[in-house]
């Protein structure tokens, strides 16, 4: 019987991860010429970058920049934590990965042609999706110093901290290649590792549709016999799918919840239809469309497993041997219990989970803009003794809310989130917030 090689939907995946330096050929990293590309890579373009970003927030000003370096720094220290996962657990991985094409997880025959085929063409298209959305939002994220003139201040696409000055050439221009390349590892690298654990929960989804199709077709003992062991194997690939990935996944979704509400605080503060604007628009739409992806590939399997003890009862029980009769229903005392992908066993990947993320995200932005906010004290500055110079206060304003028409930050027209200094006169107005 003809077997369906499911290497085929990993090859461009684990190729992509290769090109990156994250995916070996053998179990582990030899003494090769791969070994030492990766030992470049990842912590030149993928690890070290996340730390300038990290740095770069406690180096500058709270301000709006220092807000949007947060968003990218939590989404690229994720991404640290996967390729961590990754390199520490290669061999794991490996093997799981491995196990695709084992004998008894296999699609044979045409009889299951269908069912793969449809799984196969609803994956690729959503992958497909995936990466026109990533690679949208990087083009966008590279070239943002050039759609707002912002390069001629000699900003860089993500706010960073270096060792040097990039306020000068060729400084600037250094800095500037090297975040390109850096962005692009690791989309690359968050792209497919993501992508990768979302393939293995369609293949896991893809084998309880075999399997469905299989309990229907049974007539005797020995293919129900043949059938539990294919469940008992696919319930053991569900499990350590979720030993390794459950950790990550609970991570992903908090850094998306994150990421998304603070997005949306942010583009409340952004002109429409700037290049920021639309900047954060990719952002925010591609945090909510990695967590759907998720949520319906888990929601899926959950579905389809679900279906298992119909599909036993659909089967030809009726006049078989008593024998037979009971196998059977023990076997659909054992589905009752489906398949479930989880967080850290706290909570499934469903389409429930999706909306209550997706409202939770947004009711913490909605959260953050009603805070009380006039203005907040941060510093206050007295001129020199005997130069006349009179007492000043900075303010800084960290969120978005209509002030008095009274008040001197309004009239001035300062942009929220910018650290401005006011004058003793103007710093009274504040005194009953402090």
């Amino acid at each position: 019987m003809k077997q369906f090689n499911w290497g085929s939907i990993f090859d461009p995946i684990l190729l992509s991860l290769r090109m990156v330096g994250l995916w070996p050929s053998s179990d582990s990293y030899k003494a090769n010429s791969y070994t030492l590309y990766a030992f470049i890579c990842v912590p030149l373009f993928m690890l070290a970058n996340t730390f300038f970003q990290a740095i770069n927030i406690f180096m500058v000003e709270m301000d709006l920049k220092a807000l949007a370096a947060a968003l990218f720094v939590a989404a690229h220290v994720m991404a640290v934590v996967k390729i961590a996962a990754l390199l520490i657990h290669l061999k794991t991985l490996k093997k799981l990965t491995s196990h695709v094409n084992h004998l008894k997880l296999q699609a044979c025959g045409n009889r299951h042609g269908k069912v793969v085929e449809i799984n196969l063409k609803m994956w690729m298209m959503l992958y497909r999706g995936f990466q026109v959305g990533v690679s949208t939002m990087v083009i966008f994220w590279l070239c943002r110093p050039f759609l707002d003139n912002s390069y001629k201040n000699y900003e860089l696409p993500i706010f960073s901290w270096y060792p040097f000055d990039v306020k000068s050439t060729p400084w600037y221009q250094f800095a500037y290649i090297y975040q390109i390349i850096s962005i692009i590892f690791m989309a690359i690298a968050n792209l497919n590792l993501d992508s990768l654990s979302l393939s293995l929960m369609v293949y896991i989804g893809t084998q309880c549709d075999i399997l469905c199709d299989n309990l229907k077709a049974i007539r005797n003992l020995s293919d129900l016999v043949r059938c539990i062991k294919y469940h008992k194997a696919v319930l053991r690939f569900a499990v350590d799918f979720n030993v390794f990935f459950s950790n990550i996944i609970l991570g992903q979704f908090f850094t998306s919840v994150a990421t998304i509400a603070l997005g949306l605080f942010k583009l409340t503060l952004t002109v429409p239809g700037s290049s920021e604007f639309y900047t954060l628009v990719a952002f925010f739409n591609m945090g909510t469309f990695q967590i759907f992806l998720y949520c319906w590939f888990g929601n899926e399997v959950e579905l389809k497993s679900t279906n298992i003890p119909e599909a036993a009862f659909q089967s030809e029980w009726i006049g078989v041997s008593l024998n037979f009769q009971k196998t059977l229903l023990i076997f659909l005392t054992r589905t009752q219990r489906h398949i479930s992908i989880t967080a850290f066993n706290l909570f499934p990947l469903s389409l429930q989970t999706f909306m209550t993320v997706s409202s939770t995200s947004v009711s913490e932005a909605f959260a953050i803009t009603k805070l009380p906010i006039d203005a907040v004290v941060a510093q206050a500055e007295f001129g020199a003794p005997g130069r006349g110079c009179s007492p000043t206060t900075t303010v800084i304003l960290f969120c978005q809310q209509a002030l008095p028409h009274s008040s001197p930050l309004s009239r001035r027209n300062v942009p929220y989130g910018q650290t401005v200094t006011l004058s003793t006169k103007e710093a009274n107005f504040y005194q009953p917030f402090h």
